[in-house]
Formats: structure tokens, C-alpha cells, sequence
């Protein structure tokens, strides 16, 4: 059907959220608490492999293989969703991620353990993408930011039921830690049936890519407005002479970010606990810390309803910085907990308002592309950070750590500020 004929079943960028887009929403934070369910599982699986299973530099690699997966799947499979379709990139992305936690769950060794984990890592790579970028496309133009920010809850989310699905796993099965990956594999079945028979495509998408559809189509989402030209492929060229100076400034920022909030999240409660030597309070700052991203997360869909995306990142990106430094100020008090709940807030609420960006700076067939590249870069950060920071451990105080942790980002900030005045031309963020 032409642009018209869709655009007639988009809300108008002022209107609310229907019944359908809310479901659209609350189904793209579901698939992205599975995400976050799978690529956790893990760490409470290390603990009760064999003895000889694997030695303790084969577990970081078993770990690392998964964030390298999800790298690669945002940067290089994701953008398919620019090419075939929101839907199938989904329904595809959730079978590859099933393949991966089967095969973990029949690894007998470490070589097939990283392998399963790496292949894991490619379908969350592909989903946690195209998820977003269907939740912004079904939502109106001021409900974006709403939006992402719910959709962002489901990972944090999926973490803590891995936790307490996993603890509930090795209960009955006497600590057997195949028994975490067949609860993700059915959680994974689960998850693909759901979205085989609700998630949509994008009308943004079907506009844009072909202009034909039919207009009693069953699996078109509605979107807020159809508000960019079609795309040439000059155009949708991330490093092309329109788009490339946005594609580094959201990458970069987004990578250095996600380099800050993987080391904080990581490394917390274990340089807590060697500083305090304490394990109970290291336990506290991390759960501080995860208790700031729900928060984060929630905080930004509300905020992100009055203001843009581009000026709240910049607001909690200045509030990640206080937050770093008085939590390494006051370290080891108790007090520092109160910074520890606060930095997660703002690093976790800044990476909301960089995902929310997207959707503004790039074209309907570049979205799934760009996201993709910036999720990607940000994986790299994910990473090195954690590496770094184990050299660095032993040789630098956990204060000056912390502190070291404004240079990146310092340089998230810098680059909302040179996106701050091209947005002004944007109708949102």
C-alpha cells in the first residue's frame, strides 16, 4: 500500500499510547529480559562446572565469547532487519539463541561450552537490536523516549530472574549446571512462540522498504509518523557523507558509557570486598548498583515524556560524574552506597537516552544498521573495560579506579554535546 494508506493508522507525534502499542511495548521488554536472562546465565553456571572442566582464564573466555557474539550480531547480522524485516530478523534471532543454549547444555567440554556461549551471544546481539528499534517505530514521536525506557528494564530485569530462576535450578537438580541452560533453552522456546505469533512488522519498514502491503494485514504494527523520505542508499550509508559524523558520535559515546557501566557492574562487589574485607559489603554495593538501573531505566521513560533524549543524557551523564566521585571519595563507608545506587541511576539512565537517539538521527532502513554499530561498539567496551580493570587491580588504589572512570565518561559527554545543537532541528531527541 502507498505511504498514505499506512500513515492513516499512525497516531499523531502529540497523541498517547494505544492498547496495541503498550502490548508492542510490554512484549519487546519481555524479549529483552530473556536476552538478559541468557547472557547472565552463566556467571551462576561457572561456579558448579567439574573442577577440570575448565581453568579459571578458559572461564573468562567462556564468558568474554558471549559478549563478543553480541557484538558481532548487533554490528553484522542485526542490520538484515534493514533489508528483510523487523519480524523475521526477531524470529530468527531467537532461534539462534535457542541453538546456542542447546548447546551449551550438551557441552562436554570447555571448547563446546565457549561455542554454545558465542552463538548464544549472536541471537541476543540480533534481538536486543531489532526490539528496540520496533518499540520506538510503533510508539508516537513523544512517547519514544517512554518507550525505550521500558523496553531497557527487561535486561536488568532478565539478570535478577536469572539469579533466582538459576538458584532455584541448582536447588532441585542437587547443583547440576546444565539444569541453568535447559530453564533458558525453555524460556527460549517460550519466547519464539510468543513472538511468532504476536510481534509485527514495522509499517515504518513495509513504507519505506516496498510501499505494498495490504491494509488489513495482521502482522503491521502502527507507527507514530512516517516522517523521513525514503531512504537512498547514499543515505543509509553509516559512514556515508550524511550520517557518518552521527554514527561516530553515537558510537563513541555509547562505547565509552558501556565501558563504564560493564566495569561498574562487574567489578564493584569484588573491589568493594577486597577494600572493605568484607564480602556482605561488597554484596550490598553491587545490589546498590542493580537497584539504580531499574531506576535509571524507570526514571528515563518518565522523564523522556517532557524532555528530549539528547538533553536528559546530558543531565545524567553530568550526574554519572558526581556520583563516581563521591562514591570513591567516601569509600569504604557505608555512605558511598547511597553514590553507588545514584551512579547506577545516571550511567544505566544515559545509555537509555542514547538508544532513544536513534530513531531521531537515522532513516527508516539505517535504523537496525545504526543501532546495530552502536550496540556493537559498545560490546567492545564491555569487553576491554573489565580487562583493563583487572590489570589495574593491585597496582591502583579501588578509589583512583573509580575515579579513572569520569575519562570515559567525559567523553559520553562530549559527544552528546556536539549532538546537543544538531538535535535542534529534530522534532524529538
Amino acid at each position: 500500500m502507498s505511504t498514505n494508506s499506512i500513515a492513516k493508522y499512525a497516531p499523531e507525534s502529540s497523541s498517547g499510547m494505544g492498547v496495541r502499542q503498550c502490548g508492542i511495548v510490554a512484549l519487546c521488554m519481555f524479549l529483552n529480559m530473556t536476552d538478559g536472562f541468557d547472557l547472565f546465565l552463566i556467571g551462576f553456571a561457572l561456579p558448579h562446572l567439574p573442577k577440570d572442566f575448565a581453568s579459571a582464564s578458559e572461564k573468562g573466555v567462556i564468558i568474554s565469547l558471549a559478549l563478543v557474539g553480541m557484538g558481532i550480531g548487533a554490528i553484522f547480522l542485526a542490520r538484515l532487519a534493514d533489508r528483510f524485516g523487523r519480524r523475521s530478523t526477531v524470529l530468527c534471532g531467537l532461534l539462534v539463541n535457542l541453538v546456542g543454549l542447546v548447546v551449551s547444555t550438551l557441552a562436554v567440554n570447555q571448547v563446546m561450552l565457549m561455542t554454545g556461549r558465542f552463538i548464544t551471544g549472536l541471537g541476543v546481539g540480533m534481538v536486543s537490536v531489532v526490539i528496540v528499534v520496533i518499540a520506538q517505530e510503533g510508539a508516537p514521536r513523544n512517547r519514544r523516549n517512554m518507550s525505550t525506557g521500558m523496553v531497557m528494564i527487561g535486561f536488568p530485569l532478565g539478570s535478577t530472574v536469572a539469579g533466582l530462576g538459576g538458584a532455584a535450578a541448582l536447588s532441585l537438580t542437587a547443583g547440576a549446571w546444565q539444569s541453568l541452560f535447559w530453564l533458558g533453552a525453555a524460556l527460549a522456546v517460550v519466547s519464539l512462540v510468543v513472538a511468532f505469533f504476536t510481534v509485527p512488522e514495522s509499517a515504518a519498514f513495509l513504507a519505506r522498504s516496498s510501499g505494498v502491503a495490504s491494509d488489513s494485514g495482521p502482522g503491521i504494527a502502527p507507527v507514530a509518523a512516517l516522517e523521513d523520505s525514503p531512504a537512498s542508499g547514499a543515505h543509509r550509508a553509516l559512514l556515508g557523507r550524511s550520517l557518518w559524523a552521527t554514527t561516530v558520535l553515537l558510537a563513541g559515546g555509547y562505547g565509552m558509557l558501556s565501558a563504564a557501566y560493564y566495569f561498574v557492574g562487574t567489578w564493584t562487589p569484588q573491589l568493594i570486598t577486597d577494600l572493605s574485607r568484607n564480602g556482605a559489603t561488597g554484596s550490598l554495593a553491587g545490589i546498590a548498583v542493580s537497584v539504580g538501573t531499574f531506576v535509571g531505566a524507570i526514571l528515563f521513560a518518565l522523564l523522556g515524556l517532557r524532555l528530549s533524549a539528547v538533553r536528559l543524557t546530558l543531565a545524567f551523564l553530568f550526574l554519572a560524574v558526581v556520583a563516581i566521585v563521591g562514591f570513591a571519595l567516601l569509600l569504604p563507608n557505608a555512605v558511598a552506597n547511597v553514590f553507588a545506587g545514584l551512579l547506577g541511576v545516571a550511567v544505566f539512565a544515559s545509555l537509555c537516552g542514547y538508544t532513544a537517539m536513534v530513531p531521531t538521527w537515522y532513516p527508516v532502513l539505517a535504523r537496525a544498521k545504526g543501532y546495530g554499530m552502536m550496540l556493537g561498539v559498545g560490546r567492545v567496551g564491555a569487553v576491554i573495560a573489565p580487562l583493563l580493570v583487572g590489570v589495574a587491580v593491585g597496582v591502583i588504589e579501588p578509589a583512583m579506579i573509580y575515579l579513572l572512570t569520569v575519562i570515559p565518561v567525559g567523553f559520553a559527554v562530549a559527544s552528546s554535546l556536539f549532538l546537543l545543537p544538531r538535535s535542534r532541528s529534530k522534532i524529538t531527541g
